[in-house]
């Protein structure tokens, strides 16, 4: 794959969390976790430094939580990963 493949579906992973998720879920389902959902989207990440993980990890919080506000910074983020994403990954 390339870059810009896992990009896009690291992307992905990011957007469907991002369409499940509103307000109140963690009292409507109390087994839910933001951190979980985060955690499946860093799992598509490759060997980044742990400054970018954290700064990943931030930005995959404010993409689920509020995806209009933050996709292009996201979306810039992720550009700037060429060469460190996971190859075949399947989750």
């Amino acid at each position: 794959m390339s870059d810009r493949e896992h990009a896009d579906a690291v992307l992905e992973h990011v957007a469907v969390l991002a369409f499940l998720y509103y307000p109140g879920i963690e009292v409507d389902d109390p087994t839910y976790s933001l951190a979980h959902d985060i955690e499946w989207c860093l799992a598509r990440l490759g060997d980044v430094s742990d400054l970018e993980r954290e700064r990943m990890r931030a930005l995959f919080a404010r993409a689920i939580s509020d995806p209009t506000a933050t996709r292009e910074e996201l979306f810039t983020a992720l550009a700037g990963l060429d060469g460190v994403l996971v190859a075949d990954h399947d989750e």
